[in-house]
């Protein structure tokens, strides 16, 4: 008889057909999708915990997702079985072995996000649904500036949704970068890392940054709107089809992942 073991998943996904991550009646959820084909494979009914909840429309590059299942598949076996299963839009690119400790969104110890701005006086028939279309140019200089208020350990109410559930809105953002990318889908490209995001974070900042780089607010009072810890006072909330779960940091000693599958 085999044991029960732990599993966690590197996952890749295009969030456009997805009502978010958590599982919901009568919706296609990416939870809901990974759960189903478990019990496609085992006939169990088996929980799988994500890194994160990721909201409708988001996409995932490198997100997250473990589950505790009794089964004698090895890791190669669950990688190409859950692949023959999954739909097209949703890829396993990695299966390993985890204690049975480990939890994919308790045990980490950071979190990366990337959002996507094409900014264009045109709309790109290509980035429909993967980035946030920006007509107006941005000044990159006055982003950058109004991004270094954001740097460091604060209380970040002012960024979060209003329903966030959250005990604790003291994060540590650890980076932020703004930076010009040639790419298909976009040419302006966010990137920011914290110990944990609030719900909405990366959206409420990115949104706030972009009204600064229109020359709607002035990059200096980016420090108001933090101190504030209030809602009201940021900018608007960045649409969700720009925003990419792009890694999620575990301690060394506990996972380690192989290099080439840690695409951007």
């Amino acid at each position: 008889m085999p044991s029960e073991s732990n599993w966690l998943l590197l996952i890749s996904y295009d969030g456009t057909n997805y009502n978010g991550w958590q599982v919901q009646p009568n919706q296609p959820t990416i939870e809901g999708t990974l759960e189903n084909a478990l019990l496609r494979l085992t006939g169990q009914v088996v929980k799988v915990h994500g890194s994160g909840r990721t909201d409708a429309g988001v996409h995932g590059l490198n997100q997250t997702a473990s589950f505790s299942v009794v089964s004698e598949f090895s890791p190669e076996k669950w990688h190409i079985a859950l692949n023959g299963v999954l739909p097209d839009d949703l890829v396993v690119k990695h299966v390993q072995q985890v204690p049975s400790d480990f939890h994919a969104r308790h045990s980490s110890v950071g979190k990366r996000y990337r959002y996507l701005v094409c900014n264009l006086p045109y709309r790109s028939p290509f980035s429909r649904n993967k980035s946030w279309w920006v007509r107006k140019s941005l000044n990159l200089e006055a982003i950058r500036e109004a991004s270094s208020y954001l740097m460091g350990k604060h209380d970040f109410s002012a960024f979060r949704a209003a329903a966030c559930s959250s005990p604790n809105p003291n994060k540590d953002l650890r980076e932020i970068l703004c930076d010009v990318k040639p790419w298909l889908h976009a040419n302006l490209c966010f990137e920011l890392e914290a110990d944990s995001f609030l719900q909405h974070m990366v959206r409420i900042m990115v949104g706030t940054l972009v009204q600064v780089g229109t020359g709607k607010l002035k990059p200096e009072q980016m420090k108001g709107i933090l101190e504030s810890r209030d809602r009201t006072q940021a900018g608007l909330t960045a649409p969700a089809h720009g925003l990419y779960a792009l890694a999620v940091r575990y301690p060394e000693d506990r996972i380690e992942w192989p290099d080439e599958l840690m695409d951007s």
